[in-house]
């Protein structure tokens, strides 16, 4: 595994899921993109609960710009009619379950017929949950995270940390591994739990 850019964190090992939780504005987008388009990334599918195709896919190659890259856009439909192209699919909104998951599987058929290595990302599962309640939203992670691991992908999820300890709770079980992010009054920090990826204790960012 290679270090990521940016972070002491390596990228997520094949076969594994990672969840990446903190508090709002921690810098998780950031850190998920770095921890998916590290130096041994061919692909990557992402999946946009709060930004548009084109905003990820700007903010996304100044991390990694080499990358093949596809996105599954939850948001801009809610706001103006949007044409599919070869890189972006687009569903009415983030509690669009099925479509997510019909246009997420066909981005990682098509990048696992030409990339050794691909990763899958969604930002963020708590927009997920402001539409959907929490049984649907773990049974939606059970099948792709299922996915994941079955197909050999790389797949890291982010999670706002608002305190709400029973969705955190059930939206921890699918995963592999944790890694965690904080501000405090030094800078942000991150530690990672389940995996041998990162730092185990709080260790600067």
């Amino acid at each position: 595994m290679h270090a990521t850019i940016g972070s002491d964190l390596d990228t997520i090992p094949a076969g594994t899921n990672v969840l990446v939780a903190g508090p709002p504005l921690a810098g998780k987008r950031q850190l998920l993109y770095e921890l998916l388009g590290g130096d041994t990334t061919d692909g990557t599918v992402f999946v946009s609960t709060r930004k548009r195709a084109s905003v990820v896919e700007r903010e996304y190659r100044q991390v990694a710009p080499e990358p093949s890259l596809r996105v599954v856009d939850c948001v801009s439909r809610q706001i103006s009619p949007a044409r599919e192209t070869g890189y972006h699919r687009f569903v009415s909104d983030p509690g669009d379950m099925t479509g997510i998951g019909i246009r997420t599987s066909e981005f990682m058929r098509q990048l696992q017929a030409s990339c050794e290595s691909v990763g899958v990302g969604m930002h963020t599962l708590s927009t997920m949950l402001m539409y959907a309640d929490l049984r649907r939203v773990y049974q939606f992670l059970h099948v792709l995270t299922g996915r994941v691991q079955t197909g050999d992908f790389r797949g890291g999820f982010v999670l706002e940390d608002v305190g709400d300890l029973e969705s955190y709770s059930v939206l921890r079980q699918p995963f592999d591994g944790l890694v965690e992010v904080r501000d405090t009054d030094a800078g942000r920090e991150v530690r990672v739990r389940g995996l041998d990826i990162g730092p185990r204790t709080w260790t600067p960012l």
